[in-house]
């Protein structure tokens, strides 16, 4: 399945149908998570919606990535690892890794609009989304233009990572309180809140950086 026109998506969402599910997790997990670093829940409540609500097979896979966001004339393109980089070596760990959505024939990353806010560097990360086919993967690690990828997946530490997840009340609730939210665009969103640890009721609001444009 693949969607593409107007909207300019080449992945299996519209762009209004990813920025929706892009909203609902952010606005679920607004001032109860650390967003920039939050690509776990992003990978997990992506692919719960996924094969729930739009009927496409999909699971959250860990690892590291590679992007090209910027390949300036004369320059050194900027490519942005998230995971571990050592001497031109890209791996990952508990503490260094990337988590993102994969189906049959795509690599979803519903978390990419917010790579900017977790970046330490010299180079910005524009807001755009992350929808590409996986036989569009670079073959090397040279990425050379912008929208150039890599991934590293691991299946042992995708299990860990989604074992580790739902054995945590407090991440079921939020995903719970996402499935509960959404509906797919164009369906109105239902008015809804959230409990925090004091009993103060918050309401839900759809408040995430736009994405604008897409990898």
């Amino acid at each position: 399945m693949q969607n593409q026109g107007a909207s300019g998506s080449s992945g299996p969402l519209t762009n209004e149908e990813y920025d929706r599910i892009y909203q609902v997790i952010y606005g679920v997990l607004e001032d109860r998570a650390n967003l920039p670093h939050a690509c776990m829940f992003f990978a997990i409540a992506g692919s719960y919606l996924f094969n729930k609500v739009h009927k496409i097979a999909a699971r959250p896979v860990a690892g590291a990535m590679l992007l090209c966001t910027e390949a300036p004339v004369g320059a050194p393109p900027n490519v942005l690892c998230i995971g571990k980089q050592d001497q031109g070596k890209i791996s990952f760990d508990e503490n260094n890794f990337h988590m993102w959505v994969q189906t049959e024939h795509h690599i979803v990353d519903f978390h990419s609009p917010l790579f900017g806010d977790g970046v330490k560097g010299p180079f910005t990360v524009p807001r755009k989304r992350f929808q590409k086919a996986r036989t569009s993967e670079a073959q090397t690690l040279d990425l050379s233009q912008a929208g150039d990828w890599f991934m590293l997946p691991d299946p042992d530490l995708s299990t860990h990572f989604t074992d580790l997840f739902m054995e945590r009340p407090s991440s079921v609730d939020l995903l719970k309180a996402v499935d509960a939210w959404y509906k797919p665009f164009p369906a109105p969103l239902a008015k809804m809140a959230l409990l925090d640890n004091y009993g103060k009721v918050e309401p839900l609001r759809l408040a995430a950086p736009a994405a604008v444009g897409n990898w």
